[in-house]
């Protein structure tokens, strides 16, 4: 890496450490204690080679020596590449600069230090911005029109700014029903890892994403009041199952969250959990502590499968929707999805969240039928691999990743100086480099 692509980005988060150095300060503290377990040191030397095997964290052995390491003869596989972004041009190419990119989805300056730039920084690896394009699928179009809904319901909304949205799923999903509220709602990113060929997580098709929509985000936040909710966008694809093939490289990561106290700062009371469907009953394990906090510190959590929200079934609402995606300063070709599939079916989601204050006049008397389910979930602590993960004593802040999780087998040299192999799956064999050095 040159130092070009060492020194770039805006003054607003460049100033701001990552989650990621945040965590190795505090880790200094009793770091000669945790230095073996960490580092995973397996049984001694090869005597063939003078060479140990150790377990890296992947981001650091990624920054350290390329976003493709061991698989430099591969390139990534893209799902709905696009040769334009969401506005039809091939304005996005000028995003292939993190720091434009970066600026493209900078929340209000509130919640700047929440930003987690890692997945975006990894366009300063030449090699990476030359594979990388914008993404469009047809659940990303389905998403964002979920989003129109959502927006749709913060519009009609009281006092929204005391709400904040966490957004858990698939990757480019959940950038774009963020993308669709862009106008009125602050997004905050948190993708906490690097694109490779044989990722576990394919953050390389969140990037696409955050590419496809990044001029149309940063037209709308234009508008965007001072005061306007956040959308914590959060990549449901992170913990992934890692089956230990040869054909895996574990990029997963842990999402990281505002402490309780923070949100209470910010005048943040009551947060809803956004998820693809009602087969989700509970929050993702990598949040649970999160949630469970936030609920003892008396902040409301709740659960919205993003699948109440669905096309009109009523004609004429249908024609005014259909006309409606085609006009105006942010035109599409996408209608809206309405909470329970027709306005008039909001009422019920004032009911069914009723932290949510509906604007003054707007409940009717009488509401149609429904078979909406009224939302039932309740943060509750449970023992997962990522419990009490932290250092520091706080929460949120501080995480620490689980023995065997986010890290790669590495063979090196014995002084430790240099990389001699690495392999994708914990029992799968050693690639060899060459060199003795992995470049991006």
């Amino acid at each position: 890496m040159n130092s070009e692509e060492k020194q770039f980005g805006a003054p607003w988060w460049q100033k701001m450490l990552t989650r990621r150095e945040a965590n190795k300060n505090i880790a200094k503290i009793g770091a000669l204690t945790l230095l073996l377990s960490s580092a995973g040191i397996h049984s001694g030397c090869d005597s063939e080679d003078d060479e140990i095997e150790v377990e890296k964290d992947t981001f650091e052995l990624q920054k350290e020596q390329g976003w493709n390491i061991g698989a430099t003869d591969k390139t990534l596989k893209f799902v709905g590449k696009s040769n334009n972004d969401s506005q039809g041009s091939m304005d996005w190419m000028a995003y292939l600069d993190p720091k434009k990119l970066l600026d493209a989805y900078r929340p209000s300056e509130a919640f700047q230090p929440f930003v987690i730039p890692t997945l975006v920084q990894s366009l300063s690896q030449s090699s990476l911005k030359g594979q990388m394009a914008p993404v469009f699928t047809n659940e990303m179009k389905e998403a964002y029109s979920r989003g129109l809904g959502m927006r749709e319901v913060l519009m009609k909304s009281k006092e929204s700014f005391k709400m904040s949205l966490v957004t858990d799923l698939k990757g480019p999903e959940a950038v774009a029903f963020a993308a669709a509220m862009a106008d009125i709602a602050n997004p905050v990113i948190t993708f906490d890892n690097w694109p490779h060929p044989l990722g576990v997580v394919p953050s390389h098709q969140t990037l696409g994403a955050l590419l496809f929509y990044a001029k149309e985000v940063e037209e709308k936040s234009k508008n965007r009041k001072a005061n306007a909710p956040s959308i914590f966008i959060l990549d449901g694809d992170r913990l992934n199952p890692y089956t230990d093939a040869d054909s895996q490289f574990d990029n997963r990561y842990i999402a990281k969250l505002p402490p309780a106290d923070k949100f209470s700062s910010l005048n943040v009371s009551n947060i809803i959990y956004s998820v693809p469907n009602e087969s989700k009953q509970a929050e993702s394990d990598d949040i649970n502590d999160d949630f469970a906090t936030y609920k003892e510190k008396g902040i409301t959590v709740s659960m919205l499968p993003v699948s109440n929200f669905q096309p009109s079934t009523d004609p004429a609402e249908q024609k005014k929707d259909e006309l409606a995606a085609g006009q105006g300063q942010y035109a599409s070709t996408q209608r809206v999805y309405h909470y329970g599939g027709g306005s008039s079916f909001l009422p019920y989601f004032f009911m069914y969240y009723a932290f949510m204050r509906p604007s003054y006049g707007y409940m009717p008397n009488r509401l149609p039928p429904t078979s909406l389910p009224r939302p039932n979930y309740t943060p509750a602590r449970r023992n997962t691999m990522f419990s009490s993960s932290t250092v520091g004593g706080s929460r949120g802040v501080g995480k620490m990743k689980p023995s065997g999780f986010g890290r790669v087998s590495t063979r090196m040299s014995a002084d430790g100086r240099s990389v001699t192999g690495i392999r994708s799956g914990r029992s799968g064999s050693f690639g060899r480099s060459r060199s003795g050095r992995f470049s991006g």
